[in-house]
């Protein structure tokens, strides 16, 4: 059985992987960003009821970077005609109860470089998911793990954003330590 120390261990091993590395902390998201890959090592946030509303994204929304503006960070741009989609590691729906909080989700210490089928298909499935079991449950905390295996990495844009290999998802129960999911996806 899957429990929170073995999330840890993910974790773990996850950021044992060296590199300049940020520790990003929001009210809404934490992010473990790294400066080479220019991609998170990790993102990890709580969804509570109260944070699922009906807010929804403004059509000029762009991906920022506020909170890194003096290190390397990937741009809006480095995605554009990549063929990779921006996928949110915290999703803008899960922070839907206000336009603040979820303008904070467009940060691109919270983004990776996603394949359009995973990103708008089972990544999207397990999204929803973790905010319905928030909705029946109160709260789920989530972690997300981009993940680069041992070959050759796919650069995107002018600043050559790493694209993950695949991505870890997992999903818990605060109330009683309970894992409720984990998902491995391949990214394309």
């Amino acid at each position: 059985m899957l429990n929170r120390f073995t999330i840890i261990v993910l974790l773990t091993w996850a950021l044992s992987c060296g590199a300049q590395i940020v520790k990003v902390q929001t009210p809404f998201f934490e992010s473990v960003y790294d400066c080479q890959t220019l991609c998170p090592k990790q993102v990890t946030w709580t969804i509570r009821q109260s944070d699922i509303g009906t807010a929804t994204r403004e059509p000029s929304w762009k991906f920022t970077n506020n909170l890194l503006d003096t290190l390397a960070v990937a741009t809006h741009a480095d995605f554009k005609k990549s063929g990779y989609d921006r996928g949110h590691m915290c999703p803008a729906a899960d922070r839907s109860a206000d336009l603040r909080a979820m303008r904070s989700t467009f940060e691109l210490v919270n983004v990776a470089p996603q394949a359009p089928r995973l990103n708008r298909g089972p990544w999207k499935k397990t999204e929803s998911f973790c905010r319905s079991a928030a909705l029946l449950y109160g709260a789920v905390e989530v972690l997300t793990l981009p993940i680069f295996l041992d070959r050759d990495t796919i650069r995107v844009g002018s600043h050559h954003v790493a694209v993950p290999h695949a991505f870890i998802k997992a999903a818990w129960l605060p109330a009683t330590d309970s894992v409720i999911g984990v998902w491995f996806f391949f990214n394309k």
